[in-house]
């Protein structure tokens, strides 16, 4: 007899708990989808995404690249280099790292970036004399992942920081260099 009662209370028990009802509010999107669409709908859709880390902590970094080569002028007179010694380079954006992709990350940057050979600069007697352009980059730290539309981003490994030249060369230039100067094309960070 005692077991009967404890069989009739522990069916009691287990109707009494498993009938409470949770709140709409605390039941995540992705546990509302059936389990057919957790399965087979878009949330089981996953692509490789590169997303900022943070706000990207976004600095800016300084390629210098001599555009022209090195004139030398005579010791009596002035001289001058321009279009006709000078370069047209195309800089491309860089990476530490391996992200998935190239992304903006929202910042005023793009993949490349063209110096153009419109420049003079002039030297005096006995000068060295050289056109270097100043190209201005956004740094940012970017994050390797995983996409889906019902979880969001899953990161995954470390990061990489991705260099992108600033849009029209924003706070960048072109410059005179007398004395310094290089060989055309060499090129050097300022961080």
């Amino acid at each position: 007899m005692q077991s009967i009662t404890f069989l009739t209370a522990l069916a009691a028990f287990f109707s009494a708990t498993s009938a409470v009802a949770v709140p709409a509010a605390d039941i995540s999107e992705a546990a509302k989808n059936t389990l057919e669409d957790r399965q087979y709908g878009a949330c089981s859709q996953w692509s490789s995404s590169t997303q900022l880390v943070g706000n990207g902590d976004p600095h800016q970094n300084y390629l210098h690249k001599q555009l022209s080569q090195t004139i030398t002028c005579d010791q009596e007179n002035g001289c001058s280099t321009g279009q006709t010694e000078t370069r047209s380079y195309t800089i491309g954006f860089s990476i530490t790292g391996s992200p998935a992709e190239w992304i903006s990350g929202g910042f005023d940057v793009s993949t490349s970036w063209t110096t153009g050979n419109s420049y003079t600069c002039n030297g005096g007697p006995g000068d060295t004399v050289c056109v270097f352009q100043k190209i201005a980059h956004t740094a940012y730290t970017v994050q390797n992942g995983a996409y889906n539309s019902c979880t969001g981003f899953s990161p995954s490994g470390g990061t990489s920081i991705i260099k992108s030249p600033n849009n029209n060369n924003s706070g960048g230039g072109y410059y005179c260099v007398v004395g310094t100067c290089r060989n055309q094309g060499d090129e050097y960070w300022e961080e």
